[in-house]
């Protein structure tokens, strides 16, 4: 057990003090590039009151050259209308219409594919009709991710708080994964971003083989396109709080864990070495816990006080900083418990997926 620690105690060190450490204690502000033509693409089904609030609030971003380009992925409700009017009032807009076809059945991925083909300028931005920025900046600081030639920029979008247990548990977890795509990206090592806020280049994307490879998964596109193309040279990760995009909170937990079950089915197709780290960090986290436990237990006080204090001395203020640079705010004082928490709660959840295959998305 005292072995287990030391290699626990070891695996994480990597993580904290290699990876999460750029994210918890570099500048994270970034000087927006106002001057650079980006295309934003926004897919919606079924969202016409979402757009009416999302449009308007896109149109004035303070940035000098872009074009709003609007999916509308076989509404039934008024979208299409929507769009058209709003279309008469802003020149920017652009509507893009995909009519319902019972032959085929696909997720967001056709959509996405149609409003990036749509788009007139090389350097697109993408977002989802949920989501909301966090104020006029938010295109222009993502645009200054593209600096250096990169062609991949991953974002930050957290939840919106509201009361209740859904919500707390949502947002830490949102924030947790955050920390680790994002530090994991800032190190080298881009494996995923969230297709509510991430932006590449038009070329890249239709040069990407996952969107025929993948074409059967009905979720999961943001992650398996990001883990195909981008590697250390071509990414980049920014989290200036100018630049996330809010998402609205999910509204119940049976909600909420119908989300985590399908998002648990696109690891597998990670690269192996991706998949080997997501592995070894909640692996260490447990066994970290597990051997403070019985060391404590059995007697061995000395080793499981010395476990207990790197953690809390150590590796638990860098988690809560770099959260803090996401704008956890309050969360982080809870993330002990949080931690405790998932780490029973994500193998369930993982092991649910087993045994009854997640549905697709609406």
């Amino acid at each position: 057990m005292l072995f287990l620690l030391a290699a626990a105690v070891v695996v994480l060190a990597f993580f904290h003090l290699a990876i999460f450490s750029r994210l918890a204690f570099r500048k994270q502000e970034v000087e927006p590039d106002r001057d650079l033509p980006v295309s934003v693409v926004v897919c919606g089904r079924n969202e016409s009151m979402a757009l009416q609030q999302l449009i308007p609030l896109l149109l004035d971003q303070d940035h000098k050259e872009f074009e709003l380009v609007v999916v509308n992925d076989r509404s039934d409700d008024d979208t299409w209308e929507v769009l058209q009017w709003m279309k008469a009032e802003h020149p920017r807009l652009r509507p893009v219409n995909i009519q319902a076809d019972e032959k085929f059945s696909y997720g967001k991925k056709i959509a996405l594919g149609v409003g990036v083909r749509s788009a007139k300028y090389p350097n697109v931005l993408v977002t989802d009709a949920d989501c909301l920025p966090v104020g006029r900046d938010w295109i222009s600081v993502m645009a200054a991710g593209f600096a250096g030639k990169r062609q991949i920029v991953i974002g930050h979008s957290p939840y919106e708080h509201q009361p209740g247990l859904t919500n707390l548990l949502e947002r830490y977890d949102g924030f947790s994964k955050a920390v680790q795509y994002i530090s994991f990206a800032q190190s080298g090592l881009p494996y995923m971003g969230v297709g509510r806020n991430m932006a590449f280049t038009g070329d890249l994307f239709f040069a990407a083989k996952g969107q025929h490879r993948h074409r059967q998964l009905m979720s999961g596109d943001d992650d398996l396109f990001i883990n195909e193309v981008a590697r250390a040279n071509n990414a980049a990760a920014v989290a200036d709080g100018r630049s996330y995009m809010t998402t609205r909170a999910t509204p119940d937990m049976a909600t909420w864990f119908r989300r985590k079950r399908r998002h648990y089915t696109t690891a597998q197709f990670y690269r192996f070495g991706h998949q080997l780290l997501l592995t070894l960090l909640p692996a260490a986290r447990l066994v970290l816990w597990a051997a403070i436990l019985y060391l404590f237990i059995s007697g061995h006080f000395v080793p499981a006080l010395a476990g207990l204090a790197v953690e809390l001395l150590v590796f638990l203020p860098i988690g809560m900083l770099a959260m803090r640079k996401l704008g956890a705010g309050r969360i982080i004082w809870l993330s002990l418990p949080l931690e405790w928490l998932f780490l029973l709660l994500d193998p369930c959840i993982y092991v649910s997926t087993l045994i009854i295959k997640p549905q697709r998305w609406k």
